[in-house]
């Protein structure tokens, strides 16, 4: 204020000016407001629309678009004329207060103005359309900016990843990752845009793209210095991709480039190594770092997963009475990693400890708790003491699944227990439990071993009259297959453990035409050369084999372009 009251000449404008913006940008609106109505009281000639776009720009960052409005059509009383500047302030504005209709009338009078859009106009408009995961708005957009010669750059593709991680619906989050097959796009054009991408493709599980993005990332990595976030997802993507040397590489060279992990970086680095079974390495890399790096809960829990994955119970409750020791906060799924690793190796009783341990420490056991502990009774062949847990789940009002059920079933049928694994059929029936293709696959399976091949058949040739449903990533339910390759590999098991390879022959050629049917897999060619060879089908084998070796060897082709 002292500089404005001093200030005389242009020197005085530069001041006002920059006084209206640095009160903006420090979120005092009412300043910069005051500023610049003093400013049209002393310097009235010299209020431009460089003036006018200062004070609108200091409205909308700071979300008063009433105010900017009112601005705004004082500019047309005043004569002001707008300019492409103007409108996009005003575009970017509406776009942080998520008004598209705002957005489309203010493009409408930009253009009556004579002012074309540019791609920082198509830019607000697409991020307001895709915060509001407003898709098909998006896609016109892009439509638009095709038609007009505007270029797909960093900010577009940054803003399709950003739909393609959150949208509820798996197809338009693949259709938005689709934006990377245009022409000129590159995913390490720069850091930002590497980052969505690798974010949004290990969300999705999108394999083709991140191999891309690593490769892209090798060949010009010494464009930009990657930041620790980066360096996490890079390290990420390899254990997505199954890399984990490829892992350990990126953590070298991180390393190399004087960037000190941290926890994110060095979990991520485990998990790859985890993934990839090398759960020794990654616990000499814990082992390592540990004491210069703070370890947090997922770390701890992703090495305790991967003890589990290898049957080792004594490691896994070493690093649990590790974390007690430390202080690092126990919750439920270090519990549950800890109980499956005692219950995958056959410690029952310890598995029923820590469950004990868990419930004294206030931590609720949940439904996948409990799945675990009944897999592990049914591993052991106790299916009474399965049936134990599942009712002592039922009493603490957790509802069973289909996933529990399956478990309880896929022990019967190890078991041979027909009795139960009918009344548990008969008990997800009533309580309405949609019968997943694991389910269908072990009551396959379940005739099968009772030598009712008919009664197999039928079960699989029923599910595909039904128009079944199936979960998306992210939750969104969609119309999907109703029998996947699983049930038809156990479909073919069925016919050959029965001495019936004429029959497997008819329906593996039947298969073929069932509806969004992916297949046959390698598993079923493999289980109908097996059996006809073992049957003295030899020819049939071979020719089988040989279709095998084309139909899987372009399928695969196909996966990975």
């Amino acid at each position: 204020e002292e500089l404005l009251n001093k200030s005389e000449g242009s020197g005085c404008i530069k001041t006002y000016l920059w006084t209206i913006r640095r009160a903006g940008q420090e979120g005092d609106l009412s300043k910069a407001i005051a500023t610049f109505r003093q400013f049209q009281e002393e310097k009235s000639n010299a209020v431009d629309s460089m003036a006018y776009n200062i004070i609108l720009d200091a409205c909308c960052s700071n979300k008063d678009m009433a105010t900017a409005c009112e601005i705004f059509d004082e500019m047309a009383e005043r004569g002001i004329k707008k300019s492409q500047v103007t409108f996009n302030t005003m575009i970017k504005g509406f776009s942080i207060a998520g008004d598209l209709k705002m957005i489309k009338e203010t493009m409408r009078e930009m253009e009556a103005c004579g002012c074309r859009p540019d791609l920082a106009t198509f830019c607000c408009f697409m991020n307001c359309a895709a915060k509001a995961l407003d898709t098909d708005e998006v896609w016109a957009i892009l439509d638009d900016m095709e038609a007009r010669g505007l270029p797909t750059d960093s900010y577009v593709v940054s803003i399709m990843m950003h739909i393609a991680r959150r949208s509820p619906c798996a197809r338009a989050a693949w259709k938005a990752l689709s934006i990377l097959d245009r022409p000129g796009v590159k995913i390490s054009g720069n850091a930002v845009v590497l980052v969505t991408v690798l974010d949004a493709c290990i969300y999705r599980r999108h394999l083709k793209y991140l191999d891309r993005a690593l490769r892209e990332f090798t060949a010009t990595s010494s464009n930009f210095e990657p930041g620790a976030r980066l360096w996490g997802l890079l390290i990420k993507a390899c254990g997505a991709l199954g890399r984990p040397e490829q892992a350990l590489k990126m953590w070298r060279d991180m390393l190399a480039r004087d960037m000190l992990p941290n926890n994110i970086t060095l979990g991520c680095v485990i998990d790859a190594l985890v993934e990839g079974r090398r759960v020794d390495e990654a616990l000499a890399l814990f082992q390592e770092w540990k004491g210069k790096v703070k370890c947090d809960t997922i770390t701890y829990s992703t090495l305790i997963k991967g003890f589990a994955a290898v049957k080792d119970a004594d490691r896994a409750l070493a690093l649990f009475g590790d974390m007690k020791a430390v202080g690092i906060p126990l919750n439920h799924v270090v519990y549950t990693s800890v109980i499956a690793a005692c219950a995958r190796s056959g410690h029952i009783k310890r598995a029923e400890a820590v469950l004990a341990d868990m419930e004294a420490a206030g931590i609720p056991a949940n439904a996948i708790t409990f799945s675990v502990l009944i897999r592990g009774h049914c591993v052991c062949g106790d299916l009474e003491a399965a049936l134990e847990v599942f009712h002592r789940m039922l009493d603490l009002g957790l509802p069973a699944d289909c996933i529990i059920f399956n478990t309880l079933l896929d022990g019967c049928v190890q078991c041979s227990n027909w009795q139960l694994a009918d009344t548990l059929l008969e008990d997800m029936k009533k309580a309405g439990i949609e019968q997943s293709n694991f389910t269908i696959s072990i009551i396959v399976k379940m005739w099968s071993k009772r030598g009712k091949l008919d009664n197999a058949v039928q079960t699989v040739y029923d599910a595909l009259k039904l128009p079944q449903t199936v979960p998306e990533r992210v939750g969104r339910r969609f119309q999907g297959p109703n029998v996947d390759t699983q049930v038809a590999s156990s479909l073919i098991g069925a016919c050959i453990h029965n001495a019936d390879p004429e029959r497997a022959m008819v329906i593996f050629k039947d298969m073929k035409t069932w509806p969004n049917f992916d297949g046959p897999d390698s598993h079923a060619y493999g289980a109908l050369v097996c059996g006809l060879a073992k049957h003295g089908y030899i020819r049939e084998a071979a020719s089988v084999a040989e279709e095998a070796c084309t139909t899987l060897r372009s399928k695969y082709d196909r996966q990975s372009l």
